[in-house]
């Protein structure tokens, strides 16, 4: 019976990040499952799912890394969790994108109105540019959420907070 792991790693961004990480996991046999990756401000982040048959604990998992916290200067975290791998679903999903000039409560308001209608987020990423704040994030809508509702909701929150704001469906290809 195997294990999955989740890692998160981060230091400061420079060339041969990925490659070290994915060089020790390789090495000793491991399977990437899902991954994200990206520069946030000056520093590299990694979140990986990996998997492995070996029967070994999560400080053994952190314990190959070593070569590469000393190297790269990493801050690494492992944990093991159940993985469970996505089923398809009904849900559509849908890309919100907005932008405008920053201010506090971008992220919160559009988190909020998402969580009150019960719609899961699936990924988030925001973008400060001189005074341009950007925010794009994916969602999964139920069957049972209107998405006209949804995009009354964040047409009003374009109104109040003077920002502007695009919805979209997304095509999703089931792997």
């Amino acid at each position: 019976m195997g294990k999955h792991f989740l890692i998160s790693a981060f230091g400061e961004d420079k060339p041969g990040i990925v490659a070290s990480v994915s060089k020790i996991l390789y090495e000793n046999g491991f399977n990437l499952e899902d991954s994200t990756m990206s520069r946030l401000g000056g520093e590299f982040t990694i979140m990986l799912v990996v998997y492995t048959d070996k029967d070994i604990s999560s400080k053994d998992v952190e314990s190959l890394f070593k070569p590469v916290i000393e190297n790269l200067g990493l801050n690494i975290y492992v944990k093991e969790i159940k993985y469970t791998h996505k089923k398809p679903s009904k849900d559509k999903v849908y890309r919100i994108v907005v932008y405008g000039a920053d201010k506090p409560g971008i992220v919160y308001n559009v988190a909020k109105i998402l969580a009150d209608k019960g719609i899961n987020i699936i990924d988030m990423t925001t973008e400060k540019s001189g005074d341009l704040y950007v925010l794009i994030t994916e969602v999964e809508i139920p069957e049972n959420v209107s998405f006209e509702k949804l995009r009354e909701e964040i047409n009003t929150l374009k109104e109040e907070m003077n920002i502007d704001a695009s919805c979209e469906e997304i095509e999703v290809i089931e792997l």
